[in-house]
């Protein structure tokens, strides 16, 4: 299509009809200022408004794009035909594009979210702690590894990711043979923080004794590439507490003020 030529067509067209560019555009549903532009030869018409453009002038699909009037003795049907399935099947592409653009915004919205979620932790202002701390992220990993280890009672990742953790398999191997499970363990990706310069965390367990389940809070920092635990319960608080939750508790408590 020749924007220039279609242009100046179009002009002539709707001057036969004594048309002005606003009434001609009000019964297409766009703005004046379009009519303008496909005039001057700025631009074409969108393919989706030929058809009504072409009604509106009494012209055909086809005299719109070549920017002239046909033979009358020429079959216009046909070409009007040919026209419509190029129409037709640009419509369908269309529609296909911006299916696939929905999609690819939908996965970047996700992503981002994602991202966002994945930062939540450095942003220490906003969840509690006081500071910024890219820290936050190795450190939620490694808890949840740590998580992981215990639950799983793997010696090997035991050493690996939690501080001070010599005896620890050993003490849960014990607890284990009393009936104590480490049922599941998780880190807690929102408590991951920088509080007053400690990088602290949570992890939550759940434990399997005599057929019930209880959970605990287990507290926890970061430090040198490894997590070491505290206390699950506080002794000094003169609570009657099961021998096994207090052998549970000195089980994870690896944490070294020192």
């Amino acid at each position: 299509m020749d924007n220039i030529k279609t242009g100046a067509f179009i002009k002539q067209l709707r001057k036969e009809k004594n048309m002005t560019q606003k009434e001609l555009a009000d019964l297409l549903h766009i703005t004046d200022r379009a009519v303008s532009k496909w005039e001057r030869g700025l631009c074409a018409p969108d393919i989706s408004l030929l058809e009504p453009l072409a009604a509106a002038l009494d012209a055909t699909v086809a005299e719109l794009i070549s920017g002239e009037r046909t033979n009358k003795e020429e079959d216009t049907s046909t070409i009007d035909a040919a026209v419509k399935n190029i129409i037709d099947y640009s419509e369908n592409e269309i529609a296909q594009k911006t299916k696939e653009f929905k999609k690819k915004l939908v996965v970047s919205i996700t992503v981002s979210c994602l991202l966002v979620l994945l930062l939540i932790p450095t942003l220490n202002g906003l969840v509690g702690g006081n500071g910024f701390a890219w820290q936050c992220i190795p450190a939620y990993m490694c808890a949840q590894k740590a998580a992981k280890a215990i639950e799983t009672k793997d010696e090997q990742a035991i050493r690996t990711y939690i501080g001070n953790s010599d005896d620890m398999f050993w003490a849960l191997s014990k607890l284990e043979e009393q009936g104590v499970d480490i049922w599941k363990a998780q880190a807690k990706f929102s408590q991951t923080r920088l509080d007053y310069m400690f990088l602290r965390l949570e992890v939550e367990l759940i434990v399997l004794f005599e057929d019930i389940k209880y959970q605990f809070t287990c507290n926890g920092t970061y430090r040198n590439g490894k997590v070491e635990f505290m206390n699950i319960v506080n002794p000094s608080l003169e609570q009657n507490y099961p021998q096994w939750i207090l052998q549970l508790s000195n089980a994870l408590s690896t944490y070294n003020p020192g």
